[in-house]
């Protein structure tokens, strides 16, 4: 069993080297995050923006981030030491897919206390989750069953519906362009803090559950094309900011209102 843990490290360290990822920065006292990117190929530049985000997390000085693409991790002894989990993937392709194990990996990780947020496109529900995946992140995009999840990239006037929580508190409303996942297929109820406006509607953007005795914080918004010139939603600071104290607050860090 040692033997076997100790390969799967071996190869999820390979994968989480990429030689032109910026330096990962050292921050002694930061909340300790594996961001796991990776997966399809022709939708997202999860590479680019997991550089990017990591640069984001680490120049706020709260988070010490380390980048893996491989979800073989998430069975090696290593998961133990991070305080939270960022992940970007769309893994529906079976290349990408989480196994059983890996999604019981995941959903102990939080169960027992620690923290997820889940960015964009990991929202997009394969056929092969458990149902306690899709209790984890409460709104999933599928178009398998009802209602059939729609997509939608646009501008959209974004309102901040929760002003009371950490994650939200002194924001203010903004526009915003992006890809809205909209007619979630929901699992309990969903608060959401932040929606986004389309059809007189006001449709759920980012949202937290509880899991056990961890936090999960879900962002619908967060997507990247593949182009090389494709925009990054990121370089929008008001959506910047709503991502940065949302991953805070789900590893248990809290960021003051930006002063703008």
């Amino acid at each position: 069993m040692l033997c076997r843990a100790s390969a799967l490290l071996t190869l999820a360290c390979i994968s989480c080297w990429t030689p032109s990822a910026p330096a990962q920065q050292k921050v002694p006292a930061g909340a300790k995050v594996l961001l796991l990117s990776g997966g399809q190929r022709d939708h997202h530049a999860y590479r680019r923006q997991a550089q990017r985000l990591q640069k984001i997390l680490e120049d706020s000085r709260q988070f010490e981030v380390t980048i893996c693409e491989d979800a073989a991790i998430l069975l090696t002894p290593s998961l133990r030491k991070y305080d939270m989990l960022l992940v970007t993937a769309d893994r529906r392709d079976p290349e990408f897919r989480l196994t059983e194990e890996q999604q019981r990996a995941m959903l102990n990780f939080v169960e027992e206390g620690k923290g997820l947020f889940s960015f964009h496109a990991f929202c997009c529900a394969d056929k092969t989750w458990l149902p306690q995946m899709r209790e984890l992140i409460g709104g999933v995009l599928s178009h398998v069953g009802t209602p059939d999840t729609k997509v939608r990239i646009g501008k959209y006037p974004v309102k901040i519906v929760d002003q009371d929580h950490p994650i939200t508190r002194g924001l203010s409303d903004f526009e915003h362009e992006d890809e809205l996942y909209y007619h979630l297929q929901t699992q309990g109820e969903l608060k959401p803090l932040v929606v986004a406006v389309y059809e007189g509607k006001d449709w759920p953007i980012l949202w937290t559950r509880s899991y056990g005795r961890g936090k999960v914080c879900v962002s619908v918004f967060g997507h990247c094309g593949v182009q090389p010139n494709a925009k990054d939603p990121l370089d929008q600071a008001p959506f910047r900011d709503l991502v940065l104290r949302g991953m805070a607050w789900t590893a248990g860090r809290e960021l003051p209102a930006p002063s703008r």
